[in-house]
């Protein structure tokens, strides 16, 4: 699904070069706006107009010195260069380990067995350059990853039903792609359900979501102690998970396998799974939180001590 890898298969089908630039060392608009992904940027969709809108300034663009393609403008170093058509390596090809590198799930990932081939034909830079890069899997990794799956559910989700989503995290324990806490508002008695439905447009929105925590607005929802607490006192397994089986989810996390479970065909088919954790409508009036009084400080003296 990633627009790069569709173009080259596109030239490749046509035995011709796709020229390319790689830009190191952007800044962070553009490092998330590189993150989204189908569907919510699709096949033609240009995702410098996110990282434009996030800083609300057009992204400066330069011309390629030895291709006829464009760079970020303030990049620390740009790679020119050519996807060759139909020329592919191992990715292990100098190690011979059978991985490629660290994946956002914390495990190494399995080494492809044909990666395409890029002839570098330029390396410029601005002067005294910084070499920049994104260690994963990290903190600044995953969320960074974890943005856009917010965005994209959120989207979604308030096209569908308007005014019932309040926010949603992907946490970093899920690596920004396997998990998020939805925080919903139930008003009326006919939203009832309406949480669980807004649960699979969150997972149509983004396929590689795994597991979905539903909570209310009175959850903290980017506190993961208080979502547990939420798991605890509001949630029954028997009553509130759903189970949906056979889905195609994401390669990478190596319980979907069929040497982990036999009755999945191939790597990345996954069981996606709700947890419900909101307050049933009609029992909400039970479910208050314990409240404290607010603190009155113009009844105390204040010192200041120097």
């Amino acid at each position: 699904a990633r627009h790069i890898g569709a173009m080259a298969e596109c030239a490749s089908k046509l035995g011709i070069a796709l020229p390319i630039s790689i830009s190191i060392g952007v800044d962070p608009a553009i490092e998330i706006g590189s993150c989204f992904e189908p569907p919510t940027t699709p096949l033609g969709f240009n995702e410098l107009m996110i990282a434009g809108a996030i800083r609300n300034e057009p992204v400066k663009l330069v011309q390629c010195v030895s291709i006829d393609e464009k760079a970020i403008a303030n990049a620390e170093y740009v790679i020119e260069g050519e996807i060759l058509p139909n020329v592919t390596v191992r990715e292990d090809n100098n190690t011979n380990t059978g991985y490629a590198m660290p994946e956002f799930p914390g495990y190494n990932g399995a080494a492809c067995n044909n990666c395409s081939v890029i002839k570098v034909k330029a390396v410029t830079h601005r002067e005294k350059p910084i070499m920049q890069t994104c260690i994963g899997p990290s903190e600044e990794h995953v969320n960074m990853v974890g943005i856009p799956t917010e965005a994209s559910i959120i989207d979604l989700v308030e096209k569908a039903m308007p005014g019932r989503l309040m926010n949603v995290y992907a946490p970093s324990c899920g690596g920004g792609k396997y998990m998020v806490v939805m925080q919903l508002k139930k008003t009326v008695p006919s939203d009832e359900g309406r949480q669980r439905q807004a649960a699979l447009l969150a997972f149509s929105a983004f396929s590689e979501l795994k597991h979905v925590i539903l909570v209310d607005e009175d959850v903290d929802i980017f506190d993961m102690n208080d979502v547990l607490w939420a798991l605890n006192t509001r949630y029954q397994g028997n009553l509130d998970t759903v189970f949906i089986p056979g889905v195609r989810c994401h390669p990478l996390d190596p319980s979907q396998s069929p040497e982990y479970n036999a009755a999945v065909k191939e790597r990345g088919i996954s069981c996606k799974s709700i947890f419900d954790c909101t307050v049933p409508f009609h029992l909400k009036g039970k479910f208050k939180r314990a409240q404290f009084m607010d603190v009155d400080i113009d009844k105390y003296h204040i010192h200041q001590v120097r």
